[in-house]
């Protein structure tokens, strides 16, 4: 079996195992290169000493049956989520799509060890799908809202412009979210901002804070602002539990984080505490490591 001809065209690339649970993230692929305007493309990685034909593992994974233009097929053979890492490096892949973990589609599963580690490893954006969110829908709804929770750093402010252009790109509205959780210190990267004083009593705060705040990642951000609809929000209480309910409550496409470190133990508390609880798919973008 030859190896896939390298790809220099915009693509979305939608990496599947042939398990009902990978397959959740097919839909959500296809919607979103409509709206982006690429081609869509499947990774499939097969053993070594695999003789399964391309024709074979396109019926195994119900490429046939998929609407015109029907997407392309990547085989690969060896690491799952070192091939799929090769893949994503090629030149044209404009966001990886995967669900966060294989097999069957249960409560109570997290971020599996190859979602991980392409998260971990790659700095394209990667969006996730939570087989047990979406379902096994043959449909996606189109991308119009994304919220997007920030931890007040100068960091993750400076890592949202490719956000932004993506919810420009996607005519997407922008919901910003910060989210003041009592069981974590808070950031002590300087010149992060910090929630106001008064939470219960937003008149005496809350907009001249929400000004200060859109200035200041306006600024930071080297003055990137969407030219889609924004708003700005905070809210008290457990960051995984608000920032889903806050996704319910504004009907959110998709929820993006920025990635600040490589998932190594103990990091990352707040991408797993929104991910164990994300009603919806996530975007996880690469930002400056800490």
């Amino acid at each position: 079996m030859k190896e896939p001809e390298h790809t220099t065209s915009p693509v979305v690339l939608v990496a599947l195992d042939g398990s009902p649970a990978a397959a959740a993230a097919l839909p959500v692929a296809r919607t979103l290169a409509a709206q982006l305007g690429t081609e869509l493309a499947v990774l499939h990685v097969i053993d070594r000493d695999s003789a399964e034909t391309e024709a074979e593992v396109r019926r195994r994974l119900g490429l046939d049956r998929e609407p015109a233009p029907k997407p392309r097929l990547f085989l690969r053979r060896g690491d799952p989520a070192q091939e799929i890492l090769r893949a994503a490096a090629e030149p044209g892949v404009a966001m990886v799509v995967m669900a966060t973990h294989g097999r069957v589609i249960e409560a109570g599963r997290g971020l599996g060890r190859t979602a991980e580690a392409v998260v971990a490893g790659t700095d394209r954006p990667v969006l996730l799908v939570r087989p047990e969110a979406v379902g096994p829908a043959p449909e996606a709804a189109p991308f119009t809202r994304l919220l997007v929770p920030l931890d007040g750093t100068p960091g993750t402010a400076r890592a949202l412009q490719p956000v932004f252009e993506l919810a420009d790109r996607l005519a997407a509205a922008i919901d910003l979210l910060f989210v003041v959780d009592p069981n974590q210190p808070p950031p002590e990267e300087p010149g992060s901002m910090r929630a106001p004083q008064y939470l219960d009593q937003p008149q005496h705060e809350w907009p001249q804070w929400a000004e200060e705040f859109i200035s200041r990642l306006a600024c930071t951000c080297g003055g990137c602002q969407p030219s889609a609809p924004l708003t700005v929000s905070i809210t008290y209480g457990d960051v995984g539990q608000e920032v889903a309910r806050v996704a319910v409550e504004r009907r959110a496409s998709a929820i993006v984080l920025v990635r600040r470190s490589r998932l190594q133990a103990g990091r990352a508390p707040r991408l797993r505490a929104i991910l164990a609880n994300a009603p919806c798919p996530l975007i996880v973008t690469g930002g400056p490591e800490r």
